[in-house]
Parts: structure tokens; sequence; C-alpha cells
């Protein structure tokens, strides 16, 4: 008895530790080679929506850039609840700002994380860019519930 109540014990500890990357969805919120607002995604239309921790990852294509700057904007607007006006309003300081160091520059990538920050539209916006030869910034973010 003492033998199967420990394999239970280890059977939901496992699944408690992997449960969140079950509930985990990546998105590619930007694409581009210069300053600018990518598109925002609407994570009202999922299924699973109440993505609260973000995990992000910055690809610089050209590792001879020498500034990258990056925010993350969400908002908690919906197609339901929030008039077309409002649906593309972000503030103007972000959930989150990140700027690639030296190493990450030399790397052409860098990762970053948000915490407790639930929205229900985000999208990324590079605001500095400069350096190298038509860098492609590439902003990968994965929700998690």
């Amino acid at each position: 008895m003492k033998k199967i109540i420990l394999t239970l014990l280890a059977a939901v500890s496992m699944m408690m530790m992997f449960l969140p990357l079950a509930n985990a969805d990546m998105f590619v919120l930007y694409n581009d080679n210069k300053t600018g607002d990518g598109a925002p995604v609407d994570l009202s239309m999922l299924t699973i929506n109440e993505f609260k921790t973000w995990s992000c990852d910055i690809d610089v294509s050209d590792n001879s850039t020498t500034a990258v700057s990056v925010a993350i904007s969400g908002n908690q607007c919906n197609p339901a609840h929030c008039s077309q006006s409002r649906l593309n309003k972000y503030s103007p300081m972000a959930m989150a700002l990140y700027s690639l160091n030296s190493t990450e520059l030399a790397a052409g990538f860098a990762s970053f994380s948000i915490v407790d920050m639930p929205v229900q539209r985000i999208r990324a916006s590079v605001v500095a860019l400069s350096g190298g030869t038509n860098p492609y910034v590439t902003v990968r973010c994965t929700g998690v519930r």
C-alpha cells in the first residue's frame, strides 16, 4: 500500500511540473527590418487565452547590429467588450522594455520573461534598431497559463 501511495504521489508531482507546458503557445509578434509596431495578436480568440507569464526571444539576423530595443505591450480589450477604436490602444510605457546588451548583440539573440501580466491582446514593437547591414528582428513570445 505504501508503494502505491508513493507511486501516485510521484505521478501527481510529475503532472504538476509539466502541466504549465501543456498550456503554452508561441506567437511571432514581430518580424521586420525597421522600427515600429508588430501586428497585435488577439488572444481572446483562442480556447486558452489566459496567458499570464511570457517568455520572449529576440533574434537579430546581423550580429554587427549596434542597438536593438524591444517593447512588449498588451491590453485587456477584445472585440466583444471594446470598440474597434480601443482594440489597438496600448500604454506608451509598455509591459516590458528590453535592450540587448553587447554580448547579446554579438550573439544576435536574447531572451527575457514577463511575469504575472495577463492580457487579451499583445504586440511587440522595435523601438531602437541601428547598425549592421539591414538587420531583421524577430520577436517570439510564448505565453504560459
